[in-house]
């Protein structure tokens, strides 16, 4: 049996809880009402900061945070336009490298 499949099948890999449950927007972000609402009324009103600083010990989100406010801020809707947004992004594509 190989350490990256499940011993009940051996067809489908290993995925961490943390990347299976990740939330993809900000709607889904649980116990980060401050920041979902200080990230969302920036996007809404165009005034978007150079740089965020995202801190905090291990597991309260800084990366899953990253990934979400990259996914906004690089929207391509499915008609082509893109910009900002702070709606759902689970329509954009965006590759992400195995593993990730």
């Amino acid at each position: 049996m190989n350490r990256m499949t499940s011993p009940e099948s051996n067809s489908t890999p290993y995925r961490v809880l943390a990347r299976k449950y990740r939330p993809r927007n900000f709607s889904e972000l649980i116990g980060q009402d401050a920041l979902v609402r200080t990230l969302t009324n920036a996007i809404n009103s165009g005034r978007i900061a150079h740089a965020f600083m995202l801190t905090g010990v291990r597991g309260v989100g800084k990366t899953t945070t990253a990934r979400i406010i990259a996914k906004a801020l690089n929207y391509t809707g499915p008609d082509g336009t893109s910009g900002p947004t702070a709606g759902d992004t689970s329509d954009a594509w965006i590759p992400v490298p195995p593993g990730c």
